[in-house]
């Protein structure tokens, strides 16, 4: 399981972490708004979407955001990090 925490930025204070198995095409991606007590929710991502890797899990956090926050993707900037 890849967990990526998406914080700084057009975040603010805030943070956001999604995560996924990246050795399962079918596996949801999915994603925790705020923090570490909201429960995860399952997004309209896949796996596979994500292209089995962390960059593609990054890109995937980063549109989710970026939507979250009504903010342009082209706009949008903060810092990623995998969560160990």
């Amino acid at each position: 399981m890849a967990t990526i925490k998406l914080s700084g930025g057009s975040f603010g204070d805030d943070e956001m972490m999604v995560r996924c198995d990246l050795g399962e095409a079918a596996a949801p991606v999915e994603a925790r708004y705020g923090n570490s007590r909201q429960p995860w929710e399952s997004t309209q991502y896949q796996c596979a979407d994500a292209r089995h890797t962390k960059s593609g899990l990054i890109e995937i956090g980063k549109r989710l955001a970026a939507q979250a926050l009504e903010v342009p993707f082209g706009e949008f900037a903060c810092e990623a990090d995998e969560v160990k």
